[in-house]
């Protein structure tokens, strides 16, 4: 007996195998298909599978997750918010008191040293048949505003004779007397004016023309420069200490400071 090759019978086997495939292919095209699909899906590298497989995804941090389910601010909101800094300017606006449409304390000084001053001090205290106000002048004779209030009130006869002396005693080219300006007078004003006219005045002049510095109330009139008014409810000058500034002579009830401005 002749015994066939091992090469041969495999081949043998493998021809069988395929015409049983064929065989199986043409009963059930289906069935074939699966073990087709099978075989190419086996065929697929392991790398290439988990290349396209979905990879988890990341853990989200705490800080985010809480960013993310936060509570958000309606929309609604955002154009209140836009409005609140012009509510905040309006609500400041209201908390300062309204104009009265009444002119200023310096205003009104003005318009008083227009009217009686300046025809003697000059139109921006410069001097003339009055001594000059402008350049500190005014302020180095009166330090203390209260002494030019009663100067002005008073005039030069109120005051005293002539070579009678009055304001800052240590005035640097010496303290000034009456009429020893050309021997003019300086007029009085306690029966033309109302002490509340006499500080506006008397104020433009040491303030504006002069340049004194003034403290002044939320309403814009001088106060001392520990912030208490100068005049009374009814207008009348009155000391830091609420007492009547003037006595019925017309004569200060407090002395000047001569060292310290404003009656402070």
């Amino acid at each position: 007996m002749t015994e066939v090759p091992e090469h041969l019978l495999k081949r043998s086997a493998a021809r069988k195998s395929a015409l049983g495939a064929v065989v199986a292919a043409e009963s059930d095209p289906e069935s074939s298909e699966v073990a087709a699909t099978d075989a190419n899906i086996a065929a697929v590298p392991a790398a290439a599978l988990k290349a396209t497989a979905p990879e988890p995804a990341a853990p989200v941090p705490p800080y985010v997750e809480a960013s993310l389910t936060r509570k958000k601010i309606p929309f609604w909101v955002w154009p209140a918010l836009a409005f609140l800094p012009l509510w905040v300017v309006i609500y400041i606006g209201g908390l300062s008191p309204a104009a009265s449409g009444a002119p200023s304390q310096l205003s009104t000084g003005q318009t008083i040293f227009s009217t009686n001053c300046a025809g003697c001090h000059g139109a921006a205290g410069g001097g003339g048949v009055g001594r000059p106000m402008s350049e500190g002048n005014l302020v180095a004779t009166f330090p203390d505003i209260i002494g030019q209030l009663d100067f002005v009130w008073l005039g030069s006869t109120g005051t005293g004779p002539a070579g009678t002396p009055y304001g800052n005693p240590a005035r640097e080219g010496g303290q000034h007397t009456t009429l020893s300006w050309n021997g003019n007078p300086m007029p009085n004003f306690d029966k033309s004016l109302s002490q509340a006219e006499l500080l506006a005045v008397v104020r433009y002049e040491w303030q504006t023309l002069s340049g004194g510095k003034a403290t002044e109330d939320a309403a814009g009139n001088m106060t001392y420069a520990n912030g208490k008014p100068m005049l009374n409810a009814v207008g009348e000058l009155i000391t830091p200490d609420g007492a009547l500034l003037l006595d019925p002579a017309g004569k200060l009830t407090i002395q000047p400071n001569w060292t310290t401005p404003t009656g402070s």
